[in-house]
């Protein structure tokens, strides 16, 4: 008998026993689409057959699919993070995202299936660091963001919950930075603490970095030449390692400061803080606090106006802010300060060109 069929449909065939064969379309492999054939002593019975395979190849395919979305956010984070930015990104970039990912790991989305995740979810994520910084907290968001679109393209869920999820749009918090009347008062009493004056004075004068801070080594400053080599930090990770952007940088440093310097480095220590090892970044904090109240009881002390307490990183800013308004090029001033290598910078940021950089230094006087 000849073969019947539907268009769209499989095709029935007689068999020369008497039995139908029922054949169809069920998808495609290779480019190639694939047909298979079911039995029966009727045609009934074919489309029987065919009825159980499909359900029971649904079945499958829902359990499989069930249990990739059963991975849970923090489990998928891990694996991004390992997968797509290892290798990918730079090492300071890498550990920003671990760090991030920690701070994921934290809230109740860590351990929810990607596929339950709603935005109302990230939402309340994005609520619980409302008091880390715009800049980390858009970060976060890049990241989550991606991380749940690499999802989807695996199957572990259908669609990213970070899209829908609201997100606090402040503006930028303005930088914090201390007067050049503060600033000069701030360094005054560094050179009179025994306890934290030579971290405080260096940073104020260097802009250097918090966690470049903590790692100094007494070694890295070098007065015979007047250059400190920042070409270490203590990262998020709280072990040492390159600072941000993976490369060294040189800061001349003022006759004054060499001259401070000299008389109060111990020559003996490993670290410029912690003597014979770094600090904590919990150590740090408590060291710049306590070195900021002792500053402002002898101000009060002295029938003078304590000066509001800003961040260690304000002092950053306030060397970039200060050497920009006494006329320092601002690329002078973002090769000082350890900024986003560019073609302009670039020329400042070896030791063999420094003496660019000294001249500069010496003649955008600081503090006056």
């Amino acid at each position: 008998m000849a073969n019947e069929s539907k268009k769209g449909a499989g095709s029935f065939r007689e068999r020369s026993d008497g039995s139908w064969e029922y054949t169809v379309g069920i998808g495609y492999e290779m480019g190639k689409r694939r047909r298979k054939s079911f039995y029966g002593k009727t045609k009934s019975a074919c489309l029987k057959a065919y009825n159980k395979y499909k359900l029971i190849t649904k079945e499958e395919k829902h359990t499989a699919v069930e249990e990739k979305k059963a991975i849970t956010t923090a489990e998928w984070l891990d694996k991004w993070l390992e997968v797509y930015k290892k290798d990918n990104v730079s090492d300071s970039t890498y550990e920003d995202y671990g760090y991030l990912i920690a701070h994921v790991k934290k809230n109740v989305i860590a351990d929810m299936p990607l596929a339950d995740v709603n935005p109302i979810d990230v939402t309340a994520f994005f609520k619980s660091i409302g008091e880390y910084s715009h800049s980390t907290r858009k970060k976060a968001k890049f990241l989550l963001s991606a991380a749940f679109e690499a999802a989807i393209d695996n199957k572990h869920c259908d669609r990213n919950p970070v899209r829908r999820a609201e997100f606090a749009k402040k503006l930028p918090p303005e930088r914090e930075a201390f007067t050049q009347d503060e600033a000069r008062i701030i360094t005054d009493f560094a050179k009179t603490d025994k306890h934290f004056g030579v971290a405080a004075y260096i940073m104020m004068h260097t802009g250097v970095r918090s966690g470049e801070m903590r790692g100094m080594t007494v070694s890295q400053i070098d007065l015979k030449r007047g250059v400190i080599t920042i070409d270490r930090a203590i990262k998020h990770t709280e072990e040492p390692g390159l600072p941000k952007n993976n490369k060294a940088r040189y800061i001349p440093l003022e006759d004054e400061v060499i001259a401070f310097l000299s008389e109060n480095i111990d020559t003996n220590d490993k670290y410029l803080i912690g003597k014979s090892h770094y600090v904590s970044r919990a150590g740090f904090r408590s060291r710049y606090l306590h070195f900021f109240n002792r500053m402002n009881k002898h101000l009060i002390s002295s029938g003078k106006e304590p000066i509001p307490f800003k961040s260690a990183h304000a002092t950053r800013h306030t060397f970039g802010t200060i050497r920009q308004k006494n006329g320092m090029p601002i690329a002078m001033v973002a090769a000082l300060l350890g900024h986003s290598s560019t073609d302009v910078t670039d020329k400042y940021t070896h030791l063999s060109d420094v003496t660019t950089l000294t001249e500069a230094v010496k003649k955008y006087d600081f503090l006056g």
